[in-house]
């Protein structure tokens, strides 16, 4: 015979031993006569195979969230882009939208209960602003940094119905349940529209050869105020707006912005390379304030319109500290504080550091109208929260 046919057909059994050897060691012996060899192990079935579509969205039990035990807890885990205080037949409840998802949710804070109000997905939420009943909301979110703001009507089957607004709107706020402003910017001018979500239609307020500008408008302000945006380096200007017209509401300073009410206006600014903030009052007089009076830390007490509640730091040094807090480069540890605009004092009243063991950056303050209750948003996660100013 042939050398080489010899050593190629001790080759062809030598694989076939060592396959059949490997197909043991794997899969065992055939245990019935029906099994065959060449199914490898792997199982065969004449039945069909039915595939479940996917479920729809469920209705996901109401939770129960802790609003009673400490004077300062935590809501939510969720992110928040927005809330608002509002009164039910159930008691006082506050409204979120969930960031990124633009789900709206109530927190009922008596019971505790927490209860979907909308599933409905606006994707990409970022912030959100409620009208003053809580029924209806402007949602913005951003694509190619330009801004697209959807505004919707709460439905009857949490669901969410409205329209958009021009991309690049901002400042968005609404004088009434049914009439938002916003802004415009092309070409270095700043347009400022009132949109009618009901009757779909829209009139210009003012047009002016600015930019990156901030308005304080709506929310029951007696005037629309305009401000251009804080930087430590360059004069700032306020200004009010009638009839198409600016006038100077306050100094002019570097690094300068504004919380307005109809009452004051406390502005923050710096002095020496270093930030401060002070009050005009309506008659014009101005006195400085031993604190850091940012806008979206304070919120007037609606008892008392010489008297505020504040988030601030113990101490502010940096020269850049508001611009690098609103570019979110520098964390504000802040502490809770009682505020006297006229007497120029203010008592400390909450350490976050000792009440929860965390650094607490707050944003987006607001006061329940029975003045008791500050709800607000931790800039560090988003995440809501409360504080009970009664409480020891």
């Amino acid at each position: 015979m042939n050398r080489a046919l010899i050593i190629t057909i001790g080759i062809i059994i030598i694989i076939t031993v060592l396959g059949v050897w490997v197909y043991l060691m794997l899969f065992g012996a055939p245990k019935e006569t029906k099994e065959v060899f060449t199914n490898l192990g792997f199982e065969f079935s004449s039945q069909g195979t039915t595939i479940q579509p996917p479920q729809p969205d469920s209705v996901l039990p109401d939770m129960v969230i802790n609003t009673k035990d400490a004077a300062l807890r935590q809501l939510t885990t969720r992110p928040v882009a927005g809330f608002i205080f509002a009164s039910t037949t159930n008691g006082k409840t506050v409204r979120y939208v969930e960031r990124g998802t633009g789900h709206i949710y109530e927190i009922n804070l008596d019971s505790g209960v927490e209860s979907a109000l909308s599933r409905t997905t606006v994707p990409k939420v970022s912030t959100a602003v409620f009208s003053p009943d809580g029924s209806t909301v402007a949602f913005t979110s951003y694509n190619q940094y330009t801004s697209e703001v959807f505004v919707g009507t709460l439905g009857s089957e949490t669901n969410i119905i409205g329209i958009a607004l021009q991309p690049g709107a901002e400042n968005i706020a609404f004088e009434t349940n049914t009439e938002i402003h916003y802004t415009l910017t092309n070409n270095g001018t700043t347009k400022g529209y009132t949109h009618d979500i009901e009757t779909l239609t829209q009139r210009e307020v003012f047009s002016f050869n600015y930019a990156n500008v901030d308005m304080s408008w709506g929310s029951g302000l007696d005037s629309i105020y305009l401000s251009t945006k804080p930087a430590h380096n360059l004069e700032g200007f306020i200004y009010t707006i009638v009839n198409n017209i600016l006038t100077p509401a306050t100094f002019s300073a570097n690094g300068l912005s504004a919380l307005v009410t109809n009452n004051h206006i406390v502005t923050t600014y710096t002095v020496d390379n270093v930030y401060t903030s002070g009050v005009i009052h309506k008659d014009g007089t101005f006195k400085a304030l031993p604190l850091l009076a940012l806008k979206e830390k304070c919120a007037p007490y609606p008892f008392d319109t010489n008297f505020m509640w504040c988030a601030a730091p113990l101490d502010v040094t940096s020269p850049t500290f508001v611009e690098d807090w609103y570019k979110g480069i520098h964390t504000s540890e802040d502490y809770f504080w009682y505020l006297n605009l006229d007497d120029q004092t203010a008592q400390l009243k909450a350490n976050p550091i000792i009440l929860t063991g965390r650094t607490i950056d707050v944003s987006k303050i607001s006061i329940h109208q029975g003045g008791q209750l500050l709800a607000f948003t931790n800039k560090i996660d988003h995440t809501l929260w409360l504080y009970d100013t009664t409480a020891e």
